[in-house]
């Protein structure tokens, strides 16, 4: 049987599902549980994060839905409870979406093929006979899924509670908990992001007061789900030693890319740009690929020993993937939205302003300019944008990593040397098949001595 999965999604675009999806995750964690916990669309680290291991997320629109329910899979292989969260409305779709695979989906298509119930949050302040209708027409459309409970926000009282509550009973869809409009969760607040751990105890308390987590969990369970696809049991690493940037101040890009570059053969440490002061000697490859915290910048620049060893093992040919904040972090100076510059590694002989975050972040079509660690030249594929920066220059010699955008409106992004890749924009592994075994055996043969 697979893991039991529940989603949260809002009947429109809100983020309450996220706030309160990373609390259940953290309040079922605490019992010393395996809990797993994954975004429904393209996400920003402040909006969706694995405590250990980066942005956790799924995305049909980077590499459709076989892949997807993939490395679903294989992420909650040994999960007690699977959560999961939308931050748009059950049924709509994203019209900003670049999709190079799917095309439009929604929320409710990932729950479908999943086989996931759903938790339907109703901002229900105000709301009188007009609610039974609403979740009656919700309930309509889950034809081949399971709307299994409702989740009432902005409740004025309890008297008003209980009315709402006779007035859903007609639908047969259970409410699973109340919110009330008491300023601690809202319909529109800020989720916490990886800046914003551990969650406090009022955040905990609050979620754990209002909304009944062993329901949910038993909502997670009732259903017979479909069969466990089998996936390859992991052998001890024996590969080459790949780093992955991660921690206070750099959070990575992709949980599901870690665990497919481990699964190609590569044993993968954590790379702490705060706290590490050098590179191990076996080191056989570098991942920076991810969303710098423009808040951790005075910290991260001060670590001169760490990025003066940097410098030279990239020089030296060690391969390495800059994306998104990894980028930015190999400038020489960068300054950051309140108006201060840093000096940073020095790998690129440019500099560069981050202008802030993009919530949500920005899909983007793109095709490689030439070979590269991860793409063959012309493959096409959907990547992302979190945060909004500006590169004074093109960097090395010009030679781009991708173009960016459709026809004559495309863009010229990044830059590629025979070991180095780097953009502003972050690319899943899984876009294209063989991507993570292309960069693991670049960084054995680079390992081996091999040119």
């Amino acid at each position: 049987m697979s893991t039991p999965r529940i989603m949260l999604a809002p009947t429109h675009r809100s983020t309450l599902p996220s706030v309160v999806a990373a609390a259940a995750a953290e309040i079922v964690g605490r019992q010393r549980r395996q809990v797993r916990y994954h975004h429904v669309g393209v996400s920003s680290p402040a909006l969706a994060w694995d405590r250990w291991e980066g942005s956790s997320f799924l995305d049909p629109c980077l590499y459709g839905f076989g892949a997807m329910r993939s490395l679903y899979e294989r992420a909650t292989r040994d999960a007690d409870l699977s959560l999961l969260s939308a931050d748009r409305g059950l049924f709509d779709t994203d019209p900003a979406a670049a999709c190079s695979t799917e095309g439009d989906w929604t929320p409710a298509d990932v729950a479908r093929r999943l086989d996931c119930p759903v938790v339907l949050l109703i901002d229900a302040g105000g709301w009188g006979e007009g609610i039974a209708a609403l979740a009656n027409a919700f309930n309509e459309r889950a034809q081949d899924w399971n709307l299994a409970g409702l989740l009432l926000c902005g409740v004025e009282n309890r008297d008003a509670l209980e009315r709402l509550r006779g007035l859903l009973a007609r639908t047969g869809v259970p409410v699973v908990g109340a919110i009330y409009a008491d300023g601690r969760l809202e319909w529109k607040m800020p989720a916490a992001g990886p800046a914003g751990l551990p969650l406090s105890d009022e955040m905990l308390e609050a979620v754990f007061s209002q909304i009944d987590i062993t329901g949910l969990e038993d909502l997670a369970g009732q259903r017979g789900f479909l069969p466990r696809t089998a996936q390859p049991t992991r052998a001890p690493a024996k590969g080459p030693v790949v780093l992955v940037a991660g921690g206070r101040g750099f959070t990575p890009w992709s949980r599901d890319s870690i665990e497919l570059l481990e699964e190609a053969g590569a044993e993968v440490r954590r790379l702490d740009l705060l706290e590490d002061d050098r590179l191990p000697e076996e080191a056989a490859g570098l991942v920076l690929a991810g969303h710098l915290w423009p808040e951790a910048l005075p910290e991260l620049s001060q670590n001169f020993p760490l990025m003066r060893d940097l410098r030279l093992r990239i020089t030296e040919g060690l391969p390495t993937l800059a994306l998104g904040g990894g980028m930015l972090y190999l400038l020489r100076r960068l300054q950051a939205p309140s108006g201060r510059t840093f000096a940073l590694a020095g790998v690129l002989p440019s500099e560069g302003e981050l202008l802030g975050d993009l919530r949500p972040p920005e899909y983007v079509s793109l095709e490689a300019r030439r070979g590269n660690l991860l793409f063959e030249e012309g493959e096409r594929l959907t990547g992302w944008v979190t945060a909004d920066a500006e590169i004074a220059e093109s960097p090395v010699a010009r030679n781009f990593a991708f173009s960016v955008g459709e026809g004559g409106r495309a863009q010229l992004e990044g830059a590629v040397a025979a070991r180095l890749v780097c953009a502003r924009v972050l690319v899943h592994l899984a876009s294209v098949e063989g991507t993570a075994q292309r960069f693991v055996e670049a960084c054995r043969s680079a390992s081996a001595g091999i040119s």
